[in-house]
C-alpha cells in the first residue's frame, strides 16, 4: 500500500508564533488590470487575460492600492500580482526595469504574507482570506542577489527578462509577483529620495505635450478633452513647485522606509527558499 506525502511549500524550518489578521481581495484592482491590456506598461501587459495570475496562492507578498476606494467595509482590500499596470508619464514605454518598479512600488503598500488561498470569483465575493504579519515565514527568494542572515529585506518587483528563479508549483510563469529584496543602506535612501526632489522636469514636459496636442486639436471634442488636459497639467506643475522641496523629500524618504517588511534569518541565493522574521518593522 503507498502512502500519499502531502507538499506543503509554506512549512518554516525556524519555529516561531505568528500574527494573522483577515483581509479581503481588491475586485476593483483586479477588474481594471484584466481590463488594462492595451493601455498596461509593455514589461507589465503581460498574462492579463490569464484569470489564474490574478489568483492569491500561499506565501505570496500581499499589497494595497494607495489609491484604492474599497475600504468602505472596514477590510484592507490587497493582492499579490502587478500584471495590467496602466501606463503612466513617470514610467514611459522606453523605460527601463528599474524605473517601472519604482513606478509600481510608489503606488501600492505592504501589507502582509498570504497564508491561505485566494480565487477571486463570483461564488466568493464575500468571502476574505488571511495574511500574516508578523513572526517568522518561509518565502522565495525571487531577487536577483544572494540575501544573508542578518539583511533587512524590502518590497521589490524584479521585471528583468534575465531572471532565473525556481517558481512555486502552480504558479503560472506569465504572473508578475512581488518580491522580496536587500533594503539599501541609508546613504542610498538618501540618496534616492534627493533624486526625487529635482527640478519638475516631468511635470513641465507634460505641460508642453498637453499644450501642442492643444494647438493641433481640430473636433469639438479634441478640443475639449485637450484644453481639459492642459488644465490638469498647469494644476500639477504648481503643485510641485508649492510644495516645500523638505517636505518633498521627507515624504520620498519615508515611503522608502516603509518598504521595509523584515530582516532576513537564513542564507539564500536567487530561487532558494528564505526564512524572514517580519516584525517588527522599523524605519531605519
Amino acid at each position: 500500500m503507498y502512502h500519499i506525502m502531502n507538499f506543503n511549500r509554506r512549512q518554516n524550518r525556524i519555529a516561531s508564533p505568528g500574527f494573522h489578521i483577515n483581509v479581503r481581495y481588491d475586485d476593483q484592482t483586479m477588474a481594471r488590470a484584466h481590463s488594462n491590456s492595451n493601455q498596461a506598461h509593455s514589461k507589465l501587459a503581460v498574462g492579463t487575460t490569464h484569470v489564474e495570475n490574478f489568483d492569491v496562492k500561499e506565501a505570496e507578498i500581499l499589497v494595497t492600492k494607495k489609491d484604492s476606494g474599497m475600504y468602505h467595509d472596514g477590510y484592507t482590500h490587497c493582492f499579490s500580482f502587478a500584471n495590467g499596470f496602466p501606463q503612466s508619464s513617470d514610467a514611459g514605454e522606453n523605460a527601463d526595469a528599474s524605473t517601472v518598479e519604482e513606478w509600481v512600488l510608489s503606488q501600492v503598500k505592504y501589507v502582509g504574507i498570504a497564508t491561505t488561498e485566494y480565487k477571486p470569483s463570483k461564488a466568493y465575493s464575500e468571502q476574505g482570506h488571511v495574511a500574516q504579519v508578523g513572526g517568522v515565514v518561509t518565502l522565495l527568494n525571487e531577487s536577483e542577489t544572494t540575501i544573508k542572515p542578518g539583511d533587512k529585506l524590502a518590497l521589490g518587483l524584479n521585471l528583468k527578462l534575465g531572471r532565473r528563479v525556481t517558481r512555486d508549483k502552480g504558479i503560472p510563469r506569465d504572473k508578475i509577483r512581488f518580491c522580496v529584496k536587500k533594503a539599501g543602506h541609508s546613504d542610498d535612501l538618501i540618496a534616492k529620495a534627493l533624486l526625487d526632489t529635482k527640478p519638475n522636469d516631468q511635470e513641465v514636459k507634460d505641460l508642453e505635450d498637453a499644450m501642442e496636442k492643444s494647438a493641433k486639436a481640430k473636433t469639438k471634442a479634441e478640443i475639449k478633452a485637450a484644453k481639459e488636459a492642459v488644465k490638469k497639467a498647469k494644476e500639477n506643475l504648481k503643485a510641485c513647485l508649492q510644495m516645500d522641496p523638505m517636505k518633498k523629500f521627507l515624504r520620498k524618504y519615508q515611503e522608502l522606509n516603509e518598504r521595509v517588511i523584515g530582516k532576513a534569518a537564513s542564507y539564500a541565493r536567487p530561487g532558494d527558499r528564505l526564512e524572514v522574521v517580519l516584525q517588527p518593522r522599523n524605519p531605519y
